[in-house]
């Protein structure tokens, strides 16, 4: 039998196997959400999967996530009852749809854009 080190938690596996018990059931999670993505994106309107996948798109949200470390919908929440729960922003929302004729005229408009945590985007 073989048996290597896996790199990411130092564990000894056997070979041909690519995961340790723990990092295998973490991986089949990740995988099952990047299938129910990639479902979800095939029955999307190609307008919009390009836009999405767009170098524009992709630096404009990158820069709005980094002006806007926390979710803004948290932060407006945490102003009404107090509370400081506060959580990382993770994937920037279009305020107008994109899907809209006024959302695809401002889909770069950063006044139509808000930064949220994956619970409120949900």
């Amino acid at each position: 039998m073989r048996v290597k080190l896996y790199s990411k938690c130092q564990k000894i596996i056997e070979s041909p196997k690519t995961y340790c018990a723990k990092c295998s059931k973490e991986m089949e999670s990740i995988i099952q959400e990047r299938k129910g993505n990639e479902i979800y994106n095939k029955n999307r309107d190609k307008k919009y999967t390009s836009f999405y996948n767009s170098s524009a798109w992709r630096r404009m949200s990158k820069a709005y996530l980094s002006k806007h470390l926390f979710c803004e919908e948290c932060e407006k929440e945490k102003i009404m009852d107090g509370k400081y729960s506060c959580q990382i922003s993770e994937e920037v929302h279009h305020i107008v749809p994109i899907q809209t004729e006024e959302g695809w005229k401002r889909r770069l408009d950063i006044s139509n854009l808000v930064a949220l945590c994956h619970f409120h985007h949900d």
